[in-house]
Order: C-alpha cells, then sequence, then structure tokens
C-alpha cells in the first residue's frame, strides 16, 4: 500500500507530493525517521520525514525574535 506525503523544496518553494510505500506498519515506525527522495520541481535529492513530510533542515515553527532595543520600530536615534 502506498501513501501520499506533502513537503516544501527549500531551492524552488513549491509544494511538491510524493508516494511512498507502507511496507512497515506506522505504529513501528520512528518519528524521527527520514527517506531519500528525488525531487520532481529541482531534481536534487531531500531527506524528508516520513511520518510528517518535513525536511531534514527544516526547524518547528517558532516566534520570530526581534532585536532588544526596539530597532525594527525606529526608537534607536542615530
Amino acid at each position: 500500500m502506498q501513501r501520499q506525503i506533502l513537503f516544501r523544496c527549500p531551492r524552488t518553494g513549491m509544494n511538491v507530493q510524493h508516494r511512498i510505500d507502507d511496507e512497515q506498519p506506522v505504529s513501528c515506525e520512528p518519528a524521527d525517521s527520514y527517506i531519500v527522495v528525488r525531487c520532481p520541481a529541482c531534481m536534487s535529492l531531500h531527506f524528508v520525514n516520513s511520518t510528517t513530510g518535513k525536511l531534514l533542515n527544516e526547524r518547528s515553527e517558532q516566534p520570530v525574535s526581534t532585536p532588544r532595543g526596539g530597532a525594527l520600530n525606529g526608537s534607536q536615534r542615530t
């Protein structure tokens, strides 16, 4: 049986679908197992998590931090 995973190509930014064989039951597959996928968008190899579809170098969603002192809102004087 096959299942689809969806990931975003880091080179093109396109969403890519890929089918993988589901030979083992999902409960036996560790959450941090990665497979090598040839990306049809850029023709490169990517390591994709077979459970979540995230790339190996993707970080979990974290809020963007701003520098101290409010440099983004123009509070620093020159």
